[in-house]
């Protein structure tokens, strides 16, 4: 997936899902969606900047139901940055095709190495169950309220593209 190519399937039997870059006028969607998981304070310093331009959104029937962020660090390396889905659409799998488009879109771009953070032991165990990634031992410490308000930190995983 590269540039504005898009994709469409169907979730879970329902709607069809269309994953494609957001423009300028899904921003107030995407921040909805990012306050549904404690995601919306972009410009703070958990998340000093969230660019559009390193997004994919999903949407089904003309509206925004879910976003995943990434940022590339070097040639080989990168790391994710926001994922969130809907609450309504959330055992949909459009979080797992969300994370397939930023892994697939990556390893074009020649990354071989994809961290990841997260706060949640659900989500933890999807991460490594559904993808493979692999704890690095590397905890680190929120500097704000981001995510969930009951963990002090962040869990580092790393999964080899």
């Amino acid at each position: 997936m590269v540039g504005n190519t898009q994709w469409a399937f169907r979730v879970m039997g329902k709607q069809a899902v269309q994953i494609r870059r957001p423009g300028k006028e899904d921003w107030e969607r995407i921040l909805e969606i990012l306050e549904t998981a404690n995601f919306h304070h972009i410009g703070g310093r958990e998340m000093p900047a969230f660019p559009l331009s390193d997004c994919f959104v999903a949407e089904a029937d003309g509206r925004v139901i879910g976003v995943a962020g990434y940022r590339i660090l070097d040639d080989t390396t990168a790391k994710t940055t926001l994922l969130a889905v809907d609450p309504e659409h959330r055992r949909d799998a459009v979080g797992a095709a969300l994370q397939t488009a930023r892994q697939d879109f990556l390893r074009g771009r020649g990354i071989k190495t994809l961290y990841t953070n997260a706060d949640d032991e659900r989500v933890i165990d999807w991460y490594i169950r559904r993808f493979g990634y692999r704890p690095t031992g590397k905890r680190i410490a929120k500097v704000e309220p981001f995510g969930r308000e009951d963990k002090s930190e962040w869990i580092n995983l790393k999964v080899m593209l």
